[in-house]
């Protein structure tokens, strides 16, 4: 936005500043589409601050298609470095340490889901690393494959399966992260082309409508709390011409720490995929060496035992080759 008269640059500098250092000075007032989509951009361009480290928990149904199998819960720590590389560990664990045993045709299970003895094969991350930087976008995934009998048995636990991935520049590889944000209540502004109305609810909650960047038929509908640091507590994107959303958010609580202040937790839904839940449970600044990033880079800098698979996205068909002895 261009200011040609100085003084109403200052006015309007210092209007945005009182809304970011004292929300509770604008209940009950009404905020313009515009203001408000700068404040979300500011509080998001804050909630990324380099030199921290933030450690929150996803839990998300184990398997897409068999709610059976249980509740999946991955341990999460994710570092922004002053250099611009995202380094994230992720751990993950199981409420049934053993999998149930589904039949052909039911939880989404096929022929190729069993072995030559009618085994049903369950494949399950373990642990991941990644890497998302401006020379580098890369995850290993570490799997391995539980096979269960028709009685419920586990009958074999394979080894750990090493898969590299390799990702374009700039695209992909930090959902994980991109998601905790939004149930955070944060990181909305990137998706915001446009604020196009906002009011002040009876609540104190602001309500406003907006359309992501170039596509003015996708619609979030957007539910602010200014008293919590102006965190979305709602959000639902409706493409243009459908009945049911995208996408649905929503977000609690509130963690301050360390000049940071982001929602606790939250749930983020993607058109019919089952809903996932995260909790921020640490937000910690770096001092000294950053030791995530270093344990993050060093696994992936190692080489690869035989018989790891390494998948290159980079162009444009998948290349798979196999790490030989």
């Amino acid at each position: 936005m261009p200011y040609k008269n100085p003084l109403f640059k200052s006015i309007w500098v210092f209007a945005v500043t009182a809304m970011l250092l004292f929300p509770s000075t604008m209940r009950g007032a009404e905020v313009s589409g515009p203001e408000l989509l700068n404040l979300l951009r500011e509080k998001d361009r804050m909630s990324r601050a380099i030199g921290y480290k933030v450690s929150f928990l996803l839990k998300k149904q184990a398997h897409r298609f068999d709610p059976n199998q249980g509740i999946a819960i991955q341990d999460c720590q994710a570092t922004l470095t002053p250099e611009g590389s995202f380094a994230m560990k992720k751990t993950d664990y199981y409420e049934k340490e053993i999998p149930v045993f589904g039949a052909d045709g039911t939880g989404g299970y096929s022929a190729w889901d069993y072995d030559r003895d009618g085994n049903l094969i369950v494949w399950r991350e373990v642990e991941s690393y990644v890497l998302f930087g401006p020379e580098r976008n890369d995850r290993i995934q570490h799997t391995k494959a539980l096979r269960i009998d028709p009685n419920g048995k586990l009958v074999r636990e394979g080894s750990i399966k090493r898969t590299l991935h390799r990702y374009p520049i700039g695209r992909g590889n930090t959902y994980e992260f991109d998601e905790l944000q939004l149930a955070a209540g944060r990181g909305f502004s990137r998706d915001l082309g446009g604020i196009t109305s906002a009011k002040t609810l009876p609540s104190g909650l602001l309500q406003a409508t907006g359309h992501r960047p170039g596509r003015p038929g996708h619609i979030w509908k957007l539910t602010i709390d200014p008293n919590s640091d102006y965190l979305v507590r709602k959000a639902i994107l409706t493409p243009e011409g459908e009945n049911k959303p995208t996408i649905v958010v929503t977000s609690g609580g509130i963690m301050m720490k360390d000049g940071i202040k982001t929602g606790k937790y939250g749930t983020y839904r993607y058109s019919s995929s089952p809903e996932r839940s995260f909790e921020v449970t640490d937000i910690s600044k770096v001092v000294g060496p950053n030791k995530l990033y270093e344990e993050v880079l060093l696994h992936l800098d190692s080489p690869l035992p035989p018989g790891s698979m390494i998948i290159d996205l980079r162009g444009e068909k998948p290349i798979r080759t196999t790490v030989e002895n």
